[in-house]
């Protein structure tokens, strides 16, 4: 497994309190993403961080990732190198 902060792992950050639903992470990227009961996406395998949900990507899925980025209408997913 790689040590935290290698190239091999980014940090994926979302504010699930403030989705409405629009389908488009879990559409790009369901290894990550995943819509609850209610229609609101989560992130899969995530720790709680303050407002944000927090999981450990692979660098190797960068660009779907910023993909759901960039689309996301809301604005709630982050992407980070640690």
């Amino acid at each position: 497994m790689a040590k935290p902060g290698s190239n091999a792992h980014m940090v994926i950050r979302h504010k699930a309190l403030e989705c409405i639903g629009c389908c488009l992470c879990e559409e790009t990227i369901p290894q990550y993403f995943q819509l609850d009961d209610d229609g609101m996406a989560q992130l899969l395998n995530s720790t709680q961080e303050g407002v944000f949900q927090r999981t450990t990507a692979l660098r190797l899925d960068q660009a779907e990732i910023e993909e759901a980025v960039a689309g996301c209408p809301v604005d709630i997913i982050r992407l980070d190198n640690s």
